[in-house]
């Protein structure tokens, strides 16, 4: 049976960590360069060095899903206190 997260983005790579809630840095070159010098990406990217992170992938879109949440709700607090 293939794995609903098989898409090739980076959300789904195991060398990716996300950062925030549109984009993170790839890790694919870990130890050979310096952690600020890895390359952001977007978490729709993908490249020739994908690999599977599995079960991982729904925690990462959990995390990102609760920044978006948290992002709109401090929006709409933000336009409560304008009024």
């Amino acid at each position: 049976m293939a794995s609903r997260t098989s898409k090739r983005m980076c959300l789904s790579c195991r060398h990716y960590r996300p950062t925030d809630e549109a984009r993170g840095r790839c890790r694919v070159r870990k130890g050979s360069v310096e952690p600020s010098a890895y390359p952001i990406m977007n978490h729709e990217d993908s490249c020739e060095s994908w690999q599977d992170v599995g079960q991982q992938y729904h925690i990462r879109v959990g995390w990102v899903r609760g920044l978006l949440n948290k992002a709109q709700g401090d929006a709409k607090a933000a336009s409560k206190e304008d009024e």
